[in-house]
């Protein structure tokens, strides 16, 4: 019965089915999602891509150390590409791809193919991941190398012979999660626990003097940069540890505000990110697995995720970004729920390979459920919650849809993100003018009083409120019989 039972084609390849179909799925998604939900840009994404642009060859020497890879990444991008929402958003699509791929890798290290397959498909297509691969800021970056670092660790301590390129990278990348604020604290814990625990010092033992020569040498190399900008600019020193004023009850606040979006189901917060970002049924898995895993605190895996989501928590209250780095924790955790839940299926019918068999097509429905509510929410929500909404402008589409390079756009000092729309004059050759002195035909963001000049046009965005973005000016002609 049971041979029978496994002949079946999707039954044989149901791994290789469900990855392959997922990555068709994300790669869809991070290639379209950008473009309808939220559809447009943050305050954070245009801070981020000034801070980009603004890279030069002395970037060490002024400072400008601060996600240092990310913007790295993101000035590549906008200087190959030009300035673009998609260009903007390259950095964090490609990042999320590979912290997607680390998440499933990781999964798999701590529970069965079966189980992972599904906690990687929750995980990867829940409505906060599609968020930061869709967001053009480093938030995108504390998931990645949690993953990255924690998938290191996992194989570096589960194997009896380890690879020594897996120590480089290991030492490399808690190098350059350092440049991330607050993701410090992960590599002095680390830090601490290679010192401490046995497996860790045995997997260093196995590594002779060169090889270990050469992990110190390169963690040194990939940290020379950070060293020399917190000398150069001390404040890095107060972004990359601790907040600017540090207040008991300003930290309990900021938690608070932190993690506000995450589980709130009966309204909707003022913040770029949309509540619920974790649905309902996501909540109910991980308080399955923090059931399922109380009585097994004692393995590696429970105690990092308990770690994480101390250290999650309490560094919100510092930098409430770090919050994001919950999804880590909430991926193992609805894992061990996913788990539990198939475990004991399987025992009602421990003899039964047909009950095994269609025991998956009620997961397989929920999951869909899941899914689909949750891509639901997030391409509507960005567009009907007006408080989330607000936070997003289409104003750069705006300008590359409707306006011709050679037409003068006005910007000043006083212009609203004045600097990051310089920039398209600098990536995308349009003409940026600071005064109508000599021009005949202008383009403003927002409205202009001059009696010199008419509104020749004006350019709308789809929202509601504050819809008229760009003016349109003529210069108005004076007839010879009226002179």
């Amino acid at each position: 019965m049971k041979k029978h039972t496994t002949q079946f084609f999707l039954y044989r390849h149901r791994l290789g089915i469900g990855y392959i179909l997922l990555a068709i799925i994300f790669f869809a998604l991070l290639c379209f999602l950008p473009n309808i939900a939220p559809g447009g840009l943050s305050q954070g994404e245009m801070d981020s891509t000034i801070a980009a642009s603004e890279l030069d060859r002395n970037f060490i020497s002024k400072g400008d150390i601060i996600n240092l890879p990310y913007h790295l990444l993101q000035k590549l991008s906008i200087h190959f590409l030009g300035l673009s929402l998609f260009s903007i958003k390259l950095p964090s699509i490609i990042i999320a791809v590979l912290a997607g791929f680390f998440i499933i890798l990781l999964l798999n290290r701590w529970f069965k193919n079966d189980v992972a397959v599904v906690s990687s498909i929750l995980t990867t297509l829940s409505t906060a991941f599609l968020f930061l691969a869709g967001n053009g800021t480093p938030l995108i970056m504390y998931v990645f190398w949690l993953a990255f670092i924690l998938w290191l660790g996992a194989k570096i301590v589960g194997n009896n012979r380890v690879h020594p390129l897996l120590v480089i990278l290991f030492f490399l990348s808690i190098g350059l999660s350092a440049y991330t604020p607050h993701l410090l604290y992960v590599s002095i814990a680390i830090a601490v626990a290679g010192m401490l625990h046995p497996h860790l010092r045995f997997a260093l033992k196995q590594l002779n003097f060169w090889q270990l020569a050469i992990c110190f040498s390169i963690f040194a190399l990939s940290i020379t940069p950070l060293i020399i900008g917190c000398i150069t600019k001390s404040e890095n020193i107060q972004t990359l540890l601790f907040m600017p004023k540090f207040n008991l009850s300003i930290f309990a606040h900021n938690i608070s505000d932190a993690f506000a979006p995450f589980f709130s189901f009966s309204m909707v917060y003022n913040s770029i990110f949309l509540a619920p970002l974790f649905g309902l049924a996501t909540v109910v898995l991980v308080i399955i697995g923090i059931l399922a895993s109380i009585g097994k605190m004692y393995t590696s895996r429970n105690t990092v995720v308990s770690l994480l989501a101390i250290y999650g928590i309490i560094i919100a209250g510092l930098n409430g970004d770090v919050a994001i780095s919950i999804i880590i924790p909430i991926a193992v955790l609805s894992a061990a729920g996913i788990e539990s839940i198939i475990e004991k299926w399987y025992s009602l019918f421990p003899e039964n390979p047909y009950a095994h068999l269609f025991g998956i097509v009620p997961i397989v429905t929920i999951l869909a459920m899941i899914i689909g509510s949750g891509l639901t929410h997030f391409i509507f929500g960005y567009h009907y919650a007006p408080s989330v909404a607000n936070n997003f402008n289409k104003d750069l589409i705006l300008v590359t849809d409707n306006i011709k390079k050679e037409t003068p756009i006005l910007i000043t000092d006083e212009t609203e993100n004045s600097r990051f729309y310089r920039l398209l004059g600098k990536y995308d050759g349009y003409t940026i003018i600071d005064s109508i002195e000599s021009s005949n035909e202008f383009v403003t963001f927002g409205a202009q009083k001059n009696e010199n000049f008419t509104i020749k046009q004006i350019i709308t965005s789809p929202k509601s409120r504050n819809s008229d973005r760009l003016y349109i000016y003529s210069k108005v002609t004076v007839e010879k019989g009226e002179e």
